[in-house]
C-alpha cells in the first residue's frame, strides 16, 4: 500500500489514542463532576420537550398533504386521462406517472405523490406524444439495441466541421 493511502488511518488512530489516554489519566472526579452537570434530569428534560407548538409551526403541519389529497389528484388526472386511446403514448407515460404517485402514496411520501399525479395530468393536457410515436418498451431480460457505431473518418469529418463554424 502507498503511505498517501494509509495516512488518513494513521491519523485516526493516533487521534483514538490520545483520546483514550487522556480519558484514562483524567482525575476522577473531574470526569464525574462533568458527566453529572453535562446530563439533565429526565423530569427536566420532559420539561423541555413538552413546549406547545407555534402557530407557524401548527400551521405548516396543517399545509402537509393528506393520503385524501393524493387520491384525489390522482382520481382527477386519472380522469383527464380516460379519454385517451388505450394505445396512445401520452397514456402510456401517464399511466405510469400515477403508477409512480400511487407507490409514493403507499410509502407515505404524499409531497411526491402529487408531484407525480401532476407531472401525469401535464403530460394529458400537453400532449407531448403525438398518436403515431412509438415507445419501446422493453422487458427485463431485453436489452436495449445498440447504436451504431461512427467511423473514425466520420469523427474526425465532423469535428472538422463544427471547427470551420
Amino acid at each position: 500500500m502507498r503511505l498517501q493511502s494509509l495516512l488518513p488511518l494513521l491519523l485516526a488512530l493516533a487521534i483514538g489514542v490520545l483520546a483514550a489516554a487522556l480519558w484514562r489519566f483524567a482525575p476522577e472526579e473531574d470526569v464525574a463532576a462533568k458527566v453529572t452537570q453535562a446530563a439533565p434530569a429526565p423530569v427536566e428534560a420532559a420539561a423541555d420537550l413538552a413546549v406547545a407548538p407555534t402557530a407557524t409551526e401548527a400551521s405548516a403541519a396543517d399545509d402537509e398533504p393528506t393520503k385524501e389529497d393524493c387520491v384525489a389528484a390522482v382520481d382527477k388526472a386519472r380522469a383527464l386521462a380516460n379519454p385517451l386511446p388505450a394505445d396512445h403514448p401520452s397514456r402510456y407515460i401517464v399511466e405510469r406517472h400515477l403508477h409512480q404517485s400511487m407507490a409514493e402514496a403507499g410509502n407515505g411520501e404524499f409531497d411526491d405523490c402529487l408531484y407525480w399525479a401532476e407531472r401525469a395530468a401535464d403530460e394529458v393536457r400537453e400532449q407531448r406524444h403525438a398518436a403515431n410515436d412509438k415507445i419501446d418498451v422493453l422487458r427485463p431480460d431485453q436489452l436495449p439495441a445498440k447504436q451504431p457505431e461512427r467511423s473514425k473518418a466520420a469523427e474526425s469529418k465532423h469535428a472538422h466541421e463544427k471547427s470551420r463554424h
